[in-house]
């Protein structure tokens, strides 16, 4: 160091060498005893000529101290300040040192601390402003969350959902879209339950068996037929385990309580078939216009056994040759996905179809129904077995019509309600007439016969054999005559 032994009586604080030369330097002072040894910096700074001429003498050094009298108050601080850290147990190199900047940069110090203080307020309003943000956040959370369990509370909110998407494709049985027909069916499903539900108040958990029951007295309330109630009962059966499968409720008990009613004959509107030789009148009417087109797409119907959502659709592409020159018609079945190859084997068929070039007409499902049965009403004047009195069940529209014409529906002695038998066809008669012929013709295994019709089990194909009980007993004595012919 370039302090003289005088020097270091008059001071502990010096310039260290390698500053020498500099015009100006930082004091410094050395702590050195028997564990510490640091040299501390007091951030003052000198002027080092002046500093070295002032620590030459004792009277230079008392000059000095008179003409720069707060430098060495400063001076005293700090070596104050040392000897107290030195005393203390713990020796703390960082807490000395900012209590020598204390003393010898007070007003940067404060401007640090002031600004470390605004930093900190700063940083204290941000977060704040975070808190604040994320409890809006939450609280919101929390509103949407309330009104999310209130809305998966109650059925109404899940239905129209529900119904939306099969409509849209976002909901699917198994990996296909839903069928046109069974969208529809559940949009009319939604009209039937907000009549049971008109506040939208029933909840998943209101389910038990006495809902089930007020749902199916309402329902025969309003005259729904038995099969009817069934559908719907199946719909809203269906709609619980969909809300269950999807987590909305924990109704376990809700489903098993939907259970349909066995419908009897008396309480089913009749399902009558059309004959072969009533088939033939029909193909042969003189008709123009619309209602040829729909005479037409209701034979195609009646000659393939299918749906009306499958023979309503047919266009070139259905149409095919096997390799052994069969002709047929091969579709995938909209409703079941199933796929039906059915063989062309009726001279009216295929000359329906050539008159269209094989792109068949189509037909709006409510407008086939009605204009159907005008033309069958029409037929009936030269094919008198249309006019024909049946039994039935009126349907409830039909209830409503005759209540709109002032009309009593006609009744047999025995008070059963019967109309013409062409009033009972439906555009659904061309798959029960085609189903039925074919059973009659004998022609056919039941295997060939459920190919063509894409009927899964026996019981169901069956279901759809339209025949009278006198019918069934012509068959039976046909069938007995036969085998005694053969003996």
């Amino acid at each position: 160091m370039a302090t003289t032994p005088s020097a270091r009586k008059l001071t502990p604080f010096h310039v260290r060498t390698k500053d020498l030369k500099k015009d100006t330097a930082t004091l410094f002072i050395r702590i050195h005893t028997r564990k510490i040894d640091v040299l501390v910096s007091t951030m003052l700074q000198v002027e080092v000529s002046e500093w070295l001429r002032a620590t030459a003498s004792p009277a230079a050094w008392l000059r000095h101290q008179k003409k720069n009298y707060q430098f060495h108050a400063k001076l005293t601080q700090i070596e104050g300040i040392v000897k107290a850290h030195l005393d203390k147990t713990n020796f703390d190199r960082e807490a000395l040192d900012m209590d020598v900047r204390y003393i010898s940069e007070p007003e940067k110090v404060e401007a640090e601390r002031r600004a470390k203080e605004d930093a900190a307020e700063a940083e204290r309003k941000e977060q704040a402003k975070k808190e604040a943000a994320r409890e809006k956040a939450r609280r919101r959370a929390e509103e949407k969350k309330r009104i999310e369990d209130e809305k998966n509370r109650l059925i109404w909110p899940f239905l129209i959902q529900f119904v939306e998407d099969i409509k849209s494709g976002a909901r699917k049985t198994g990996s296909d879209d839903y069928a046109p027909g069974t969208v529809k069916a559940w949009k009319s499903f939604i009209g039937v339950y907000e009549g049971f539900d008109p506040m939208h108040q029933f909840g998943w958990a209101d389910i038990n068996r006495a809902f089930v029951t007020r749902y199916i007295t309402r329902l025969q309330k309003h005259g729904y037929m038995t099969n009817v109630v069934n559908k719907h009962l199946t719909n809203l059966k269906a709609l619980i385990n969909a809300a269950f499968t999807d987590g909305v409720h924990d109704n376990q008990r809700a489903a098993s309580l939907i259970v349909k009613k066995k419908i009897e004959d008396r309480e089913k509107a009749v399902e009558i078939y059309l004959t072969e030789s009533e088939l033939q009148a029909l193909y042969e009417m003189p008709l123009t216009g619309k209602n040829d087109h729909i005479r037409d797409v209701f034979l195609i119907g009646c000659y393939t056994c299918q749906r009306v959502s499958d023979y309503n659709n047919l266009n070139a592409d259905c149409f095919e040759t096997t390799r052994r020159g069969t002709r047929i018609i091969r579709i995938v079945q909209q409703k079941t996905k199933t796929e039906v190859t059915i063989p062309i084997l009726n001279d009216n068929l295929i000359a329906i179809c050539e008159k269209y070039g094989y792109n068949i007409p189509k037909a709006n499902e409510q407008v086939l129904n009605r204009y159907i049965k005008n033309i069958l009403k029409d037929l009936s004047e030269t094919v008198p077995t249309l006019k024909e009195k049946v039994p039935t069940k009126l349907t409830m529209k039909q209830k409503e019509a005759l209540k709109k014409e002032g009309k009593e529906a006609e009744t047999d002695l025995n008070g059963n309600v019967i109309v013409p038998r062409y009033a009972c066809v439906t555009s659904h008669t061309a798959r029960r007439t085609g189903i039925t012929n074919m059973y009659l013709s004998h022609r056919y295994t039941m295997l060939q016969m459920m190919h063509v019709s894409g009927h899964k089990t026996q019981k169901t194909f069956m279901e759809y054999i339209k025949l009278s009980s006198e019918e069934i007993a012509d068959e039976i004595a046909a069938m007995s005559k036969r085998e005694s012919e053969m003996w």
